[in-house]
């Protein structure tokens, strides 16, 4: 799960219109047959919504899909979407929705309710908080295709070398990288995505979270990341950079770039999705194949429990103004459904079905796969409407202090006073 450093304030001020409204009747769906056209980001190994697409046409034949890619960045899809339903247009009926976009769209009637429409026990397939991201004010308004997390990759052979245990711990990750560092076995200790961006926004909730800390309170309606807690991690994010255990260009590192400084063998230890294992066994890009391992993210010491993962992944929306809902609704059935999630698994994409996430046979394929049912997770604050100027709030304020342009307090204060604004609706 990729983000791009688009800037927030356009996507939100479009996604905030209010202007659709839903077309179709919840008693009258139609029929299970006709055309559809489904929208959204190319994901997995190439041709693989194409794949989805033969299966499901062969299952039901009085339904064809086209699929149509969407632009490979979340904010411009979302946009495009924006101006397209808001305009009444139905010439998108289904499409892949960010999990971060439930009350955006929900908010602004770009995606149709879907309670009314699907099986009483659909949402048994699913995780209570996989099911649950996908509300606003108490609808479904989408159903989960796909899910990521975050996952802690190393290089095993340079921990075997030394005798270095996994990291549990952020400490211990921080311990082990300056060894590896000061033995002259890589540059850098560890790389993620500290960019000022959304991703950061991930990567700030994953840490934490690992340290007792929250950006937004349990109910949604204050801010409470300027505590103790997050000024304890912000404090070791920026040590980590001051250290040398973390380059100086952390803070400007998207996914790719992180996982390319990974793959090309200069850093020890990378975080990253759950794509991140195939990269770095790609023998066509990557310099470390069968070097690495992959773990859950380390936690902070004194912290109970296992670190919690950034909820990350996909859902799948219907246009409220689609002339063809009663098929997307069928399609939305079967891509979430068994045949097509040991499809997704098969092919190195986490499932959002707890049957197949959890079965034992494609984990011991999918060593991530087998991390990820057994990891917990933690969702960003997208609750709110407002969560573009949310996560703009904490992402700009953290990049700050890790960039050394403020002072972790300072930062922590800002970001909670943007937080406060965006979550009374006076944010700009």
């Amino acid at each position: 799960m990729w983000f791009c450093a688009v800037p927030v304030l356009l996507a939100a001020t479009a996604c905030g219109s209010g202007v659709g409204t839903a077309a179709v009747d919840p008693r009258d769906v139609g029929p299970a047959k006709g055309s559809i056209t489904w929208y959204a980001i190319n994901f997995g190994p190439e041709g693989l919504p194409q794949k989805l697409i033969d299966a499901f046409e062969k299952k039901h034949p009085d339904i064809s899909v086209e699929y149509q890619a969407a632009p490979n960045n979340t904010d411009t899809m979302r946009a495009t979407l924006t101006t397209e339903i808001t305009g009444g247009s139905g010439s998108i009926d289904v499409f892949n929705g960010d999990v971060i976009w439930p009350a955006q769209f929900a908010d602004s009637n770009l995606a149709m309710p879907l309670d009314e429409h699907l099986p009483d026990d659909f949402w048994d397939r699913y995780t209570k908080q996989r099911s649950d991201v996908t509300e606003h004010d108490g609808a479904h308004v989408a159903a989960p295709l796909y899910s990521d997390s975050g996952f802690l990759y190393y290089r095993k052979d340079l921990l075997e070398k030394h005798d270095i245990d996994v990291p549990g711990t952020w400490e211990e990750l921080r311990d082990a990288a300056a060894r590896l560092q000061d033995g002259g076995e890589v540059r850098y200790g560890y790389v993620a995505q500290w960019a000022n961006y959304e991703g950061l926004t991930v990567n700030w909730t994953e840490m934490s979270a690992a340290g007792g800390g929250r950006s937004v309170s349990r109910d949604g309606r204050r801010p409470e990341i300027d505590s103790p807690e997050n000024k304890r991690v912000l404090d070791f994010m920026r040590g980590m950079l001051t250290d040398g255990v973390a380059p100086s260009a952390n803070t400007s590192f998207q996914e790719p770039q992180s996982l390319q400084t990974f793959t090309e063998g200069d850093a020890a230890f990378h975080r990253n999705w759950s794509h991140g294992l195939a990269e770095a066994d790609n023998p066509a890009t990557s310099s470390v194949v069968g070097k690495v391992g992959v773990a859950p993210l380390p936690t902070f010491e004194g912290e109970d429990g296992p670190a919690p993962s950034a909820l990350g992944g996909w859902n799948l929306m219907i246009n409220p103004h689609s002339e063809a809902v009663g098929a997307g609704l069928k399609f939305i059935e079967w891509m979430t459904g068994p045949e097509a999630q040991r499809m997704l698994a098969e092919n190195g994409v986490l499932p959002t079905a707890t049957e197949v996430l959890n079965d034992e046979k494609l984990q011991k394929a999918n060593p991530v796969l087998a991390i990820a049912a057994d990891t917990p997770l933690v969702a960003r604050p997208a609750d709110t409407p407002r969560y573009p100027q949310v996560s703009n709030g904490i992402f700009t304020n953290v990049n700050a202090a890790l960039a050394g342009s403020t002072t972790p307090v300072t930062a922590l204060r800002s970001a909670s006073d943007d937080i406060r604004r965006a979550l009374e609706d006076n944010a700009l």
